[in-house]
């Protein structure tokens, strides 16, 4: 288990031990932290012969077996298809839950991105949640609590999952040869040490690095025509380019570059952007990116 688990783990343990663990956990938190890797631990010591109340799988075991081999007949995942959980997904999981277990003791279900449930899914989900079989457990993941449905939050026990120790993650990452001082903006994503892996071993940390150095030069007119071939190439980077975007912003706004009325009218103006990226069907990233580019030069300059 990655090393800035173990505090959520320990409490999950103790829960478990003084007989007081939910049968719906949610784990909430950002994306990178590692919710799908707690979840999956934790999946294979509910179904472990040998764990007992230490919540500890022993790795050796038949169902630690099975679980290893990604085969076994008492967990079930599920994730989103497209951008959407389908009422037929919960409906599934409601026939897995009901029936008896096949190797006679706890059965899992874990929900990778709970907040895509449809408002059926949503609907269908709430008796399972309601009314819960004994060592029947479900591990729901989401990236933001407040895109879950009131009805499915309520009935959950909730747990951000998060990198308190920073040095730990830190740490880890130099074993994997990411190192905070690499890039300048490797610290800002020191809280998703998985992102930052995944993005290592895409070989995409100096795609990214170019996104930095581009928000960097905002001001200044940043090439409209290589930011958009880099995020169609990748659209998940949009996000990561409107924070590096803001942070400049906020650079120059603590040196005193910026006068406050500018910074709220370019601060807008990179929020639309972004908003209009997640909502508005169709949209030519190309332009939006140019008239964005010119309209922060204007405004920053």
């Amino acid at each position: 288990m990655y090393p800035w688990l173990e505090t959520v783990y320990a409490q999950l343990q103790m829960s478990f031990q003084q007989q007081r663990f939910h049968h719906a956990q949610m784990f909430h938190g950002m994306t990178g932290v590692g919710k799908l890797e707690l979840a999956q631990s934790l999946s294979a010591a509910l179904l472990c012969k040998q764990a007992g109340t230490s919540l500890r799988a022993c790795g050796q075991c038949k169902s630690c077996l099975l679980v290893e081999a990604d085969n076994h007949p008492d967990k079930l995942l599920i994730t989103a298809e497209s951008h959407s959980i389908s009422v037929e997904a919960i409906r599934s999981l409601n026939d897995f839950i009901f029936h008896s277990a096949q190797q006679g003791g706890n059965k899992v279900v874990v929900i990778d991105g709970i907040e895509k449930l449809t408002e059926s899914a949503a609907n269908a989900l709430l008796k399972t949640l309601e009314e819960p079989a004994k060592g029947r457990y479900l591990l729901l993941l989401c990236n933001d609590t407040e895109r879950v449905t009131a009805t499915v939050l309520s009935r959950c026990n909730k747990m951000n999952v998060g990198v308190a120790d920073v040095d730990s993650a830190e740490g880890w990452l130099a074993q994997q040869g990411i190192h905070s001082g690499q890039y300048p903006w490797v610290a800002h994503f020191i809280s998703q040490p998985l992102l930052l892996l995944r993005w290592a071993q895409a070989q995409q940390l100096g795609a990214i690095d170019n996104l930095w150095q581009e928000a960097q030069r905002l001001g200044e007119g940043a090439d409209a025509e290589a930011l958009a071939k880099a995020l169609q190439a990748d659209t998940s980077l949009v996000k990561v380019f409107c924070g590096f975007a803001l942070a400049a912003i906020n650079t120059k706004i603590a040196r005193g570059e910026l006068a406050f009325d500018k910074a709220q009218v370019a601060i807008a103006t990179l929020r639309r952007f972004s908003v209009d990226q997640h909502t508005v069907l169709g949209l030519n990233l190309s332009l939006s990116l140019s008239r964005l580019c010119y309209q922060l030069q204007q405004t920053l300059r």
